[in-house]
């Protein structure tokens, strides 16, 4: 079980929980909001647009917000980035997150500054998963090669697979997603998200994540709900499932 848990590991290491589309944002200030709807900001590990929510059908009370990466500074915590990004959020009113696998663990580190009223992550994890030093080591060696970029950028039969992209319309995504990878990101977030050593579930948090996960193995996480054949795609492949969880998740917080 050990040697499993750390190949799992390491394979969510060297593919990367959110490999995607990094059209950097300038630091930016919130944009004015619905005040008659509750504020929902989505955070997208595969795309740093909306695409990968694309497929989700939420309910019409619900104002939905796309935070937009920014470029990490050198050697940027991921509490540090957080704190950068929450300047696209109106934390004067009400607000709930979403957060898909890196999106995931940045909606969470946001909670430590920000208070939202709730925190959905999906395909992701709550808190850090331990990596040995040795694996921590490994990642930065295979990082440090011109070969990494390309490899971690290509969509094929092992990338599809590890991302649970089934459909042609969901390999279709993905393959557009890491062709458009910022690779420099992509190495930055890699080694981050291996040494992110967040102990404590956020307040307020409820995670959904798929029993077919090879990205993060359903068994090394503690879900509230598991979706039956989800895979680390799931937002999109079972977006109506998803959609259905979240409409009446963030409809139990108050207006």
């Amino acid at each position: 079980m050990l040697s499993y848990k750390r190949t799992a590991l390491f394979v969510l290491t060297f593919f990367s929980l959110f490999s995607g589309q990094y059209a950097f944002a300038r630091e930016k200030p919130s944009v004015p909001v619905d005040s008659s709807k509750m504020n929902v900001y989505f955070l997208s590990g595969l795309g740093a647009d909306k695409r990968v929510f694309s497929n989700l059908k939420l309910d019409d009370d619900i104002s939905v917000h796309h935070i937009e990466w920014v470029k990490p500074l050198k050697k940027e915590t991921l509490a540090h980035y957080a704190g950068r990004i929450i300047s696209q959020i109106d934390t004067t009113k009400p607000f709930q997150l979403v957060g898909v696998s890196f999106g995931g663990m940045i909606a969470s580190e946001i909670s430590e500054i920000a208070k939202p009223e709730q925190i959905i992550i999906i395909s992701s994890t709550s808190t850090g998963i331990p990596v040995s030093g040795f694996y921590r080591g490994l990642t930065r060696f295979l990082l440090a090669s011109p070969f990494a970029g390309p490899v971690l950028k290509s969509a094929n039969k092992t990338t599809y697979k590890y991302f649970g992209a089934n459909t042609p319309e969901s390999k279709s995504l993905l393959k557009a997603i890491l062709h458009d990878t910022d690779t420099k990101f992509l190495k930055w977030a890699l080694v981050r998200t291996g040494s992110w050593e967040k102990k404590q579930r956020a307040e307020n948090l409820y995670h959904i994540h798929g029993d077919s996960d090879r990205l993060i193995p359903v068994n090394l996480v503690t879900p509230d709900t598991v979706i039956a054949g989800g895979g680390h795609l799931t937002v999109f492949e079972q977006a109506d499932e998803i959609s259905a969880i979240l409409n009446k998740k963030l409809a139990t917080r108050d207006r």
